[in-house]
């Protein structure tokens, strides 16, 4: 669903949303979140402000996390509330642009459609930790058999994972 900008009223737009688990397409490039463990639920409200556009919003579901030390997937509850600025890109076909101050706290849009599937992706990714463990006692992998520590102990002897170090 995409959502029209260029008559938005005065008391703004407001959307609800409940996303299936299969919403999700995992990204190459962000491979700490695997999927959705449930629904997500979701809402946003749009509106002007002069020439901006504000996007309000509130998101809650639980993500299936990949541990950075052992791999291992697990559950993350996140509930999150959020507001950007949008404008929409008056720097149409240019390859390089000088940002004014003011613009730095702005997100372009190409065109006049909002795609709220992208603003919501978004906010989960910025809100996932940079380093996500699954407890902070995690033993993470082996460097020499690569077995997860946490499930079983390693039949690497203690001198080959010194030399390892």
């Amino acid at each position: 669903m995409k959502i029209d900008l260029t008559n938005i009223p005065s008391e703004g737009k407001k959307a609800d949303f409940r996303l299936t688990p299969d919403w999700w397409r995992p990204d190459p490039d962000e491979d700490r979140i695997v999927g959705l463990e449930g629904p997500l639920s979701a809402w946003i409200k749009i509106y002007p402000a002069g020439k901006k556009i504000v996007v309000e919003g509130f998101l809650s579901t639980r993500l299936l996390l990949r541990c950075d030390r052992c791999l291992e997937p697990y559950s993350w509850d996140l509930s999150t509330d959020f507001r950007i600025y949008l404008s929409i890109s008056p720097f149409k076909g240019e390859l390089e642009v000088e940002l004014s101050e003011d613009d730095l706290d702005l997100d372009f849009i190409d065109g006049n459609l909002l795609d709220p599937d992208q603003i919501i992706k978004e906010q989960i990714i910025l809100n996932v930790p940079v380093k996500t463990l699954c407890t902070r006692e995690c033993k993470g992998l082996c460097p020499i058999c690569g077995c997860n520590l946490n499930m079983t102990r390693c039949s690497c002897s203690l001198r080959d994972k010194k030399s390892f170090h």
